[in-house]
């Protein structure tokens, strides 16, 4: 009896196993054969990539601690590269060889001196940071909003200037090395291969202006709105003086 009773468990967890491939089977055949797209009514997720048909991420969208570093010429970077971008979730976008062109990020954080809030919309050079941005900017104190644009150079890629990061962060603090590469950032700041902002437009501290700048990043006229409501034209020197406004003074 025991046998029989042994014999008729076996058939029944073959017949079970061979029942349960062929619903497997039949799924992935399904899946596979259905439609292209799936439609979600809602859906949780830390992160989620897009990608293109090579293969490569062309936008991903992602809270602050699975956000992506900066990514150049086939190589990534920690995210702590770009400009504090951990502590920020956003979107970051790529083209089709991989290098980060832009994003958005955002964040806001309750302190206990006040606040600290940021959205920042950004677009970047070819091989390069970005060059257009639209960005507010609050503490509690001070607050911005407007458009910024910058030059950045041709013939230095972005990929050059974190190399030198990295090579710093590997090598002892005070060490003869990290010296070394100090200076060379430093002369790579120097040489202007971090780029300079040109222009702001916007609204400083509840100031209506355009700030136009030189070549090394000097603000040399505002065209703003005074408190009194008056329009006002500054220009300015290399200190920062006013070296004539319009209008005049009467």
């Amino acid at each position: 009896m025991k046998l029989k009773k042994l014999r008729r468990q076996i058939r029944l967890l073959i017949t079970c196993n061979i029942l349960l491939m062929g619903f497997i089977v039949v799924f992935l055949i399904s899946g596979f054969t259905g439609k292209d797209k799936v439609k979600f009514t809602e859906l949780d997720a830390e992160r989620i990539n897009i990608v293109g048909a090579n293969g490569k991420p062309v936008l991903a969208l992602s809270n602050k601690r699975l956000i992506p570093g900066p990514a150049m010429n086939g190589k990534t970077y920690p995210k702590e590269y770009a400009d504090g971008r951990e502590y920020f979730s956003g979107i970051i976008f790529f083209n089709e060889l991989g290098d980060e062109v832009g994003g958005l990020i955002y964040n806001g954080i309750k302190k206990d001196s006040g606040y600290y809030a940021m959205e920042h919309f950004s677009f970047d050079q070819w091989k390069q940071n970005q060059v257009v941005a639209m960005q507010y900017i609050d503490n509690g104190k001070s607050r911005r909003a407007g458009l910024r644009v910058w030059d950045r150079p041709t013939n230095v890629g972005m990929d050059e200037i974190f190399d030198r990061f990295a090579a710093k962060n590997a090598v002892p603090k005070g060490s003869r090395q990290y010296d070394s590469i100090m200076q060379e950032i430093k002369a790579s700041g120097a040489r202007g291969d971090n780029g300079v902002e040109r222009m702001f437009i916007g609204s400083q501290d509840e100031v209506a202006q355009i700030q136009i700048r030189d070549k090394k990043g000097i603000v040399k006229a505002k065209l703003y709105v005074d408190s009194s409501g008056n329009p006002k034209l500054d220009f300015y020197n290399n200190k920062g003086e006013v070296i004539n406004s319009l209008p005049g003074k009467e």
